[in-house]
């Protein structure tokens, strides 16, 4: 009877698995961050995700993208309401999760960032999910390019907010090398 009790329960965990979607693979050489938002919360509240003074893009709502890029040392930083960052040492042919995390602002949705290991059961799931119901956006370059010209005073606010932070001896999140998911 016990046995009979785990079949239902097996047959769900193993579809689950099934249906998640892989993580891309990086190019030799390179590496990927997911960006990845796993809550509904300020659905309607575009995000802006940069790499250090590159503009990545935006978007709002329950999504994902990922960013290809070079291995090495990389500051993240996501802006609504405010801004947040998280300092990353990405290895060559490893693939990163960040989980981007809308939470209450004064006026609008704010935003949180975090890395996410894959022993982080709880995370995890909320991550599988996302990947099971959506494919990852593609955010459209001419559009990137266009609004990018337009944020160089923004971005270069923000990095000097990262610097005065530093000065100031506040600590930093960070993305660690091993915490990679292939």
């Amino acid at each position: 009877m016990k046995n009979f009790l785990l079949i239902p329960f097996y047959f769900l965990l193993t579809t689950l698995t099934v249906q998640a979607q892989e993580l891309q693979t990086p190019a030799p050489g390179k590496s990927i961050v997911y960006f990845m938002r796993t809550s509904g919360t300020g659905a309607l509240i575009n995000f802006k995700y940069f790499d250090g003074d590159k503009y990545l893009g935006k978007f709002s709502g329950l999504n994902y993208f990922y960013y290809e890029c070079n291995p090495g040392e990389h500051l993240f930083w996501v802006a609504a309401e405010n801004r947040d960052f998280i300092k990353a040492e990405l290895l060559e042919d490893k693939v990163y999760v960040i989980q981007v995390i809308p939470t209450m602002g004064a006026f609008k949705a704010a935003v949180k960032l975090k890395a996410v290991d894959k022993s982080d059961l709880k995370t995890m799931k909320k991550v599988n999910k996302l990947l099971s119901k959506k494919e990852p956006l593609t955010l459209d370059k001419a559009k990137v390019n266009a609004e990018s010209a337009k944020l160089e005073f923004f971005i270069k606010n923000g990095l000097e907010k990262v610097e005065r932070d530093e000065q100031k001896g506040k600590s930093m999140k960070l993305l660690e090398s091993n915490m990679y998911h292939n």
